[in-house]
């Protein structure tokens, strides 16, 4: 079914992360709007992105998994039993499907479907809506090159990807795939001390916001691991001294690990289908 670089995408599901790959998708992947095919319970939002985008209407699940190559799953995880049973008379060898499903193994999706369907199992994260998006994938039994050049379009279009085995997938969700609420839970808290010192909240948040953006760039370009770039700023009986020796004092690195952890049993205990 591929002509060149060009191939069907069927999004069945348009919710924050399934309308951020449909933007990414018309937006930086070189395939054509009128190949991307979308359905949401919620018409609306189905709507609205094909009149911005030139995206096609699946109308439904079914008609939306037969009219693909890719078939995007991006349904929560607990509607995934009821949405593979919808489709999986619709579904072929030939088509990839690709589950950003929290904990949902492609074991558990192949053996829902019938036959040898190509399985690949996707962590993105939020920032996929400005196109900053963190993904990781997984291949199951059945998948073959074209597969995986299938998802690899699709998600560096709204950020970098990069390919792991499923036994770290759980350990991923809980890392990178909720790390943004970590980061923002944090950001908050620094807002509200900003307040606390006598800050309008706009000023606070403008501190913050610039803080966190440009520690991460530093972080990024910097030879420097961020171990090393806090203890450049780090002075002994200075102003930082005093926040992180405070913060180890109080267990700051058990709370946030033992946190984490919860997210990946978490993700481990969504992955059962039955």
């Amino acid at each position: 079914m591929i002509i060149e670089n060009q191939f069907a995408v069927g999004v069945i599901g348009v919710g924050n992360m399934g309308s951020a790959l449909v933007r990414g998708i018309v937006n930086k992947s070189g395939i054509e709007a009128k190949s991307i095919i979308i359905c949401d319970v919620d018409k609306l939002k189905v709507e609205s992105l094909c009149r911005d985008l030139g995206v096609v209407d699946g109308v439904d699940a079914n008609n939306t998994s037969k009219l693909a190559d890719l078939v995007i799953l991006a349904s929560k995880p607990q509607n995934m039993p009821a949405l593979l049973e919808r489709i999986s008379k619709s579904i072929k060898s030939n088509q990839t499907i690709m589950s950003i499903a929290a904990g949902i193994t492609t074991n558990s999706i192949e053996s829902v479907l019938f036959g040898d369907i190509p399985i690949v199992r996707v962590m993105p994260n939020l920032p996929a809506v400005v196109g900053e998006g963190m993904s990781i994938y997984c291949g199951g039994a059945y998948v073959g090159d074209t597969d995986l050049e299938r998802v690899r379009n699709v998600l560096d279009a709204v950020g970098i990807c990069l390919q792991a085995p499923e036994d770290l997938m759980d350990a991923v969700t809980a890392l990178s795939g909720t790390g943004p609420a970590y980061v923002f839970y944090t950001i908050e808290v620094m807002i509200e001390s900003g307040i606390e010192m006598g800050m309008s909240r706009e000023m606070a948040e403008k501190l913050v916001l610039q803080t966190v953006f440009g520690s991460a760039l530093l972080a990024m370009k910097s030879e420097l691991n961020p171990t090393d770039l806090r203890k450049e700023v780090t002075s002994k009986g200075g102003t930082t001294d005093a926040a992180i020796s405070h913060l180890k004092e109080n267990n700051y690195t058990k709370i946030v690990i033992e946190a984490i952890l919860k997210a990946r049993n978490r993700s481990g205990e969504l992955g059962d289908l039955n």
